[in-house]
């Protein structure tokens, strides 16, 4: 039976993160950036405690989705300026400052348009299916 990447998320992130390989703690970033922003948007994702791992997310994304949503995400982490909070009310406030609503906006746009042009899921399962340590 093939694995379900969102049973191997729930799997993982019900883990203490300590206890996780990179390997997991990167698919279950994606996963989170997919979830969240799926929940609420950008901004949803930035001020919730799954965008503190945004950094690492954008160090996987490509690999595991491609080229366009890791454009995307650096698009979308570079409204931080030099230095991406690591503090869930930090990066609010920040966005509150810049007044960002439009671009988060726009962000938002072109991840939906994402994932309806791409199956992500089918990657990411083809992802989990080559590692054993992403296996239930």
């Amino acid at each position: 039976m093939t694995a379900d990447v969102w049973d191997v998320y729930g799997d993982l992130s019900a883990r203490e993160p300590a206890s996780l390989t990179e390997r997991q703690r990167r698919l279950v970033a994606v996963c989170d950036l997919r979830q969240e922003v799926n929940a609420g948007g950008f901004d949803h994702y930035f001020r919730s405690g799954a965008g503190n791992a945004a950094p690492l997310a954008l160090d996987a994304v490509s690999r595991l989705l491609g080229p366009a949503w890791a454009a995307l995400l650096t698009e979308a982490v570079a409204l931080f300026g030099g230095s991406y909070p690591a503090d869930p009310d930090a990066r609010g406030d920040v966005l509150d400052a810049a007044g960002a609503d439009d671009q988060l906006q726009a962000l938002d746009t072109r991840f939906y348009e994402l994932e309806r042009s791409s199956d992500a899921d089918a990657k990411l399962n083809a992802f989990i299916a080559d590692y054993r340590d992403l296996q239930l």
